[in-house]
């Protein structure tokens, strides 16, 4: 690998890496697509020039492009059952063959169902105080996977069919001994009860261990996927996160947090150990709003805004939540920068989407009531309690903003609001997508990209 593109969001998801991805594979002819973080509650949308949409959740989103390859490395979490419902999805596209370009390093975590249905119970028995999971069970499994003493399944495990089955047989008891300790603990007056007993329900249904084996090894071994812990040869990969850096385990706004790392460190750690001559890019995106899907702080939020910008993707939804969108908000785009460590390109997205709005706005700084001073950076967190007092602080901080002129056509004042987001940010901006597909993407900084 002489050349790697890595591929960081720089919200709290939702930023459009996955048309960006898309463009960078087509732009510079990349072979691969490497899926450095998360799993299969990505929605990463890409939107061709004929109209066709694909929803990438596990498999890189450059396998629109003939003969581009999708790698999951041993930090992607693997849903197989939700791998097969993608690949039949993107068969109908007429995208033949799916399987056959596809890699998946043996010691990937698997979601079962299992961890699906307990991660749904434990965010029901939250209440009010939910963290925003997308219900898929991903938090589940990856946490599983790092306490000692729990089973974990693996996609390597497929290779034996007998520890499989033993494997899932005793992750489903624990599971459901799991369900019914935390039933017991929220008693019989939880208002959700109903509810938390139908999932237990759902979870206790039987030979569903051996019905997962069987089909779990029938997609895995049996459909051309290659199984192997290093990626091929190639010149050009593009390595493609999930969610955003504001959602970090280790760095972001808890307890609204995932439990992946999504800033660039994982890739960091994939080049080292598989190309560390190989030049690197690291390529931030960022939309030219603020967005967030579910709970937590969102400084910027403006009600009126969403009503104004319906979303085309991404919809409300029972696990995660609403879906919300503010004003640009350059404190949480520095603080994600700091985050990350710095980008090589910025990219921002959906920039045609304020076209038409009439005047628009800005946050710089925020004022703390409190104290009744301006903040203009979020102080760096590193312990949890700091990191809840952070995001409990948002709350009370009133952004201030600077007006900035609208416009209905790309002109001066649509460049005038670039360089005022590049200026907050102290990072050029070195692309911006004007629209959904790859031929909407304008480049900036052609040495950048």
């Amino acid at each position: 690998m002489q050349h790697a593109l890595v591929v960081a969001g720089l919200g709290f998801g939702d930023e459009g890496k996955g048309s960006v991805v898309d463009w960078l594979v087509r732009r510079h002819g990349a072979e691969l697509v490497v899926r450095y973080n998360g799993g299969p509650q990505a929605a990463h949308h890409v939107v061709l020039a004929d109209g066709r949409t694909h929803c990438f959740a596990q498999i890189g989103a450059g396998a629109l492009l003939p003969g581009v390859r999708t790698f999951l490395s041993r930090y992607m979490l693997v849903d197989p059952l939700a791998l097969k419902a993608e690949a039949e999805q993107l068969a109908r596209h007429g995208e033949q063959p799916v399987y056959s370009r596809l890699l998946i390093d043996p010691r990937c975590v698997i979601v079962t169902p299992f961890h699906r249905l307990v991660n749904q119970l434990r965010e029901l028995a939250r209440g009010a105080a939910r963290h925003g999971s997308c219900g898929r069970g991903v938090a589940e499994a990856q946490l599983d996977s790092e306490r000692g003493g729990l089973p974990v399944v693996r996609v390597g495990d497929v290779r034996q069919p007998a520890r499989l089955l033993s494997t899932l047989r005793l992750l489903w008891q624990v599971k459901i001994d799991q369900a019914e300790q935390l039933l017991d603990e929220l008693g019989p007056a939880h208002p959700q009860l109903p509810q938390l007993r139908a999932l237990l329900g759902e979870l206790c249904k039987p030979y569903r261990a051996a019905a997962l084996a069987k089909e779990y090894g029938a997609l895995l071994c049996r459909r051309g996927i290659q199984l192997t812990e290093s990626p091929p040869e190639v010149h050009t990969a593009v390595f493609e996160g999930a969610q955003g850096a504001l959602l970090d385990r280790d760095h972001g706004l808890f307890p609204y947090v995932t439990p992946s790392r999504t800033t660039l460190e994982n890739a960091t750690a994939l080049l080292d150990e598989w190309a560390p001559a190989a030049r690197r890019t690291r390529v931030g995106v960022l939309r030219a709003y603020a967005t967030r899907h579910g709970a937590g702080p969102l400084p910027t939020e403006d009600a009126a805004l969403l009503a104004r910008l319906p979303e085309r993707h991404n919809r409300d939804d029972r696990w995660q939540g609403g879906f919300r969108l503010g004003w640009f908000d350059g404190l949480l785009g520095r603080h994600a920068l700091r985050t990350v460590g710095g980008v090589d390109a910025l990219v921002v997205t959906c920039l045609d989407r304020l076209a038409g709005l009439g005047p628009l706005k800005v946050a710089d700084s925020y004022l703390d009531p409190e104290l009744g001073e301006p903040l203009h950076e979020l102080p760096v967190a590193a312990e949890l309690g700091a990191r809840a007092a952070l995001s409990a602080r948002l709350y009370a901080l009133v952004p201030q903003y600077r007006p900035m002129a609208g416009w209905d056509e790309p002109g001066p004042a649509s460049q005038s609001y670039v360089e005022q987001l590049a200026a907050m940010l102290a990072t050029p901006v070195a692309a911006l997508s004007l629209g959904p597909t790859a031929e909407d993407k304008r480049v900036l900084l052609p040495g950048a990209l």
